[in-house]
């Protein structure tokens, strides 16, 4: 969630609060210049052959970028429409990727094309933290994306849609996006036994979308997943919900000094986790959902156990029923234990909802929750004060 939060934050409110005449045609070079800075501070490589201005338009040529260890991904050329500048930053209209189709080992792929649309670029002289981090998005669109094998589908996609709220110094930054259309087909998976698993549970294709909501206010560095859901049809949804509060600008900026050290070979990878750890301690757990709607995938994944056993589905829920007891006596909290107990029971024998809450009457410190980890895990659920429910509504469908 940081990254995209990061990355995809919109700065549409500085448009407005500038006046006209505070843009002006960019500086091609100090642009190229402002990009690969931005991109370094996330770890990435970016290489710039040239960079030229073709009237509101700035032309990068021959580009590499390399995020990290990942292989260099090469383009010949990549145009930037719409290109201002202003005294502390540039704004680049549109990047538009085009349509493409290419075929590889019988498998053919067709891409859509795709945009990035309201991107901001901070100079060196930018003061606001928020806009020194990372390049502002306002919004961003791909596809449709299509996989085939002759006249078969493999994957395909409708698209991907993201937008951004504009950037207002002190207010939240909102962030929204869509999968939609996703759709795999299970009898061409690679693997022969998860074939014939989906064979078995009835999914010769799967289909769904994908959504997520979340704001970060930089003014209190509180970061919420309002929605990340995973809705796949005739099977099951799958919502996670989570609210930190500590992700300052400050936080952020540190994260990417020690990635920096990391790419640059002053830090390894094991200095890098201690040190990430290090930070995580500004961090306080606000809360956090977990919820899972069913509409089949139980019922099919009870009745595939059940035939592997030569059983039936009533036979595999009471023996889920008795182990439970005796899986969930390592937790060594009782009345926790109890509680999913129960839950699970429920669930097993009338599959509607499965929802884990943490919600705690405030903000845990990071280092309460570490501590607890180490010394006394079974306090946990307590400290968090965790609740898991069967077959309630409100927790995606009902």
């Amino acid at each position: 969630m940081t990254r995209p939060l990061l990355k995809s934050a919109s700065a549409l409110a500085l448009l407005c609060i500038l006046p006209v005449q505070a843009w002006a045609a960019a500086d091609a070079q100090a642009l190229a210049d402002a990009l690969k800075r931005q991109f370094d501070k996330n770890g990435t490589a970016l290489t710039i052959g040239s960079a030229t201005a073709e009237g509101d338009d700035v032309i990068l040529s021959d580009v590499s970028i390399k995020p990290g260890e990942a292989n260099a991904a090469q383009m010949e050329e990549i145009r930037l429409e719409d290109v201002s500048e202003s005294e502390t930053g540039f704004r680049i209209g549109t990047i538009a990727a085009p349509e493409f189709s290419m075929t590889k080992d019988g498998k053919t792929l067709d891409f859509g094309g795709a945009s990035i649309t309201g991107l901001q670029v901070p100079k060196e002289n930018e003061t606001d933290p928020v806009r020194k981090l990372s390049v502002l998005v306002e919004g961003a669109t791909m596809g449709p994306v299509r996989v085939s094998e002759g006249d078969a589908t493999i994957f395909s996609m409708d698209g991907i849609d993201y937008t951004a709220s504009a950037y207002v110094a002190g207010e939240p930054l909102l962030t929204e996006m869509k999968v939609t259309g996703l759709q795999g087909d299970m009898t061409k998976l690679p693997d022969e036994k998860s074939r014939a698993v989906m064979q078995a549970l009835g999914y010769s294709t799967l289909s769904g979308d994908m959504t997520m909501k979340g704001s970060w206010n930089p003014a209190d560095g509180r970061m919420q997943i309002n929605e990340w859901m995973l809705d796949v049809t005739d099977a099951a949804a799958l919502n996670i919900t989570m609210d930190l509060s500590g992700f300052t600008t400050d936080l952020i900026r540190q994260m990417q000094e020690i990635t920096a050290k990391r790419d640059s070979g002053e830090m390894n990878e094991q200095a890098m986790g201690f040190a990430m750890m290090g930070l995580m301690q500004q961090l306080s757990f606000n809360g956090a959902q977990i919820a899972l709607d069913d509409a089949s995938l139980t019922g099919r994944v009870l009745d595939f156990v059940a035939a592997q056993q030569g059983a039936r589905r009533a036979d595999v829920v009471n023996m889920a029923k008795g182990m439970m007891p005796i899986l969930l006596s390592r937790l060594q909290n009782p009345a926790f234990a109890s509680m999913v107990a129960g839950a699970v029971s429920d669930y097993l024998d009338d599959p509607q909802s499965l929802t884990v809450t943490a919600a705690p009457d405030a903000p845990v410190p990071a280092p309460q929750i570490m501590g607890a980890a180490m010394g006394a895990p079974q306090t946990i659920p307590d400290v968090l004060n965790v609740t898991v429910e069967a077959n309630t509504c409100g927790t995606i469908t009902c």
